[in-house]
């Protein structure tokens, strides 16, 4: 069997037109459960006092202790050298600077 590619190209052209775009795919947040649930994965919720978990599993990683909106890091280990970050203080002792870009995929607090 032999493929035309004149009548292909139409076709992946129009397959092309009918799939959804990513931006479009991705579905809005559901707030409504954050707070139903009492655990918020919004960004500006990382504040002061805040109780630190585990985003898939709800377990318990400690407190933010501080906010800096200039912190620095190393710049061959971050996207950049300075970003806003959170102090955990961890359940079992220790201090970590965490970067907030990116912190609500695998945090939450409550």
């Amino acid at each position: 069997m032999r493929l035309n590619h004149m009548g292909l190209m139409p076709a992946l052209f129009a397959l092309a037109l009918a799939a959804p775009s990513h931006a479009q795919a991705t579905a809005p947040r559901d707030t409504a459960a954050a707070s139903v649930s009492g655990y918020s994965s919004d960004s500006t919720a990382f504040v002061v006092g805040k109780s630190v978990h585990l985003r898939s599993t709800k377990t318990f990683i400690g407190v933010i202790r501080a906010v800096d909106d200039d912190h620095a890091f190393p710049a061959h280990r971050f996207p950049r050298a300075r970003m806003k970050a959170v102090l955990i203080q961890r359940r079992d002792g220790p201090l970590g600077w965490v970067p907030v870009e990116g912190i609500t995929r695998i945090y939450v607090v409550k």
